[in-house]
Formats: structure tokens, C-alpha cells, sequence
């Protein structure tokens, strides 16, 4: 599956993009999104980079979580980990 990065606004994998967010996509939907624009091939560096400091923003919300005493799922995402922080600052 090829890297992309958004050239404009859309939805993709029922994910709102915008203009310079990284994705990846099938190689067919890759080949039309670039044919129209709406994305450009993202080069390795890119790549890499935008997957290091995603990665680097998880483990953060992780150590907050981890921090605030409550018990991480291994399958958590970062919506998930966000909620759980907020409701144990409210408590």
C-alpha cells in the first residue's frame, strides 16, 4: 500500500484529511487520487518522519495515562487514550 500525503481536503477510509496529512491507501485509489490531485506520493523520509512522531505522540499519551493511574489497553488509539485522560482529570 503506497504512502500518500493529502494535497487537499477529503475523506478517505472514513478519515477527514487535510492538505499535508500522511495516509496510506490501495494501490488502485492511489493511482486515481493522485491522477485527480487530491494527493501526492509521499517520499521514504516522509514517510519515516510522520510515522516516528506519530508514534512519539502515542507513547506520550501513553506515559500521561499511565501517569494518571489508569490501566492502558494494548489496543487503545489515541481517541481512546484522550478520553480516558480526560475523564480521570475531571474525577
Amino acid at each position: 500500500m503506497p504512502d500518500l500525503i493529502a494535497t487537499r481536503s477529503l475523506r478517505y477510509a472514513t478519515r477527514a484529511l487535510t492538505a499535508g496529512d500522511p495516509f496510506q491507501a490501495s494501490n488502485k485509489d492511489a493511482r486515481i487520487l493522485v491522477a485527480i490531485k487530491k494527493a501526492r506520493p509521499a517520499s521514504v523520509e516522509e514517510a519515516a518522519q510522520s510515522e516516528a512522531s506519530a508514534d512519539a505522540e502515542h507513547q506520550a499519551l501513553r506515559d500521561e495515562a499511565t501517569k494518571l493511574g489508569i490501566m492502558v489497553g494494548p489496543r487503545w488509539g489515541e481517541k481512546r487514550l484522550k478520553d480516558e485522560i480526560a475523564k480521570a482529570s475531571r474525577a
